[in-house]
């Protein structure tokens, strides 16, 4: 179970902040620039989702799993 965790979600949200470090280095204003309106709108819905409910359900997921290894 751990692994797929892992390689489903760690693994690819590890790559996805590392990707996005990269382009961090850069002018943020060119990066702005470069982007369609349309992606500016993936990241802020994504930013948002996490916020309002994804952090709490992995939070939640986590401690339901410690429980029952209790």
């Amino acid at each position: 179970m751990v692994d797929q965790v892992y390689y489903k979600v760690q693994y690819p949200l590890k790559k996805a902040i590392d990707l996005m470090k990269t382009q961090d280095k850069e002018n943020i204003d060119d990066i702005s620039a470069a982007l369609s309106e349309n992606e500016k709108e993936k990241i802020l819905d994504f930013i948002n989702h996490w916020e309002r409910d994804g952090k709490k359900r992995l939070y939640n997921l986590v401690n339901d799993l410690r429980a029952k290894n209790k």
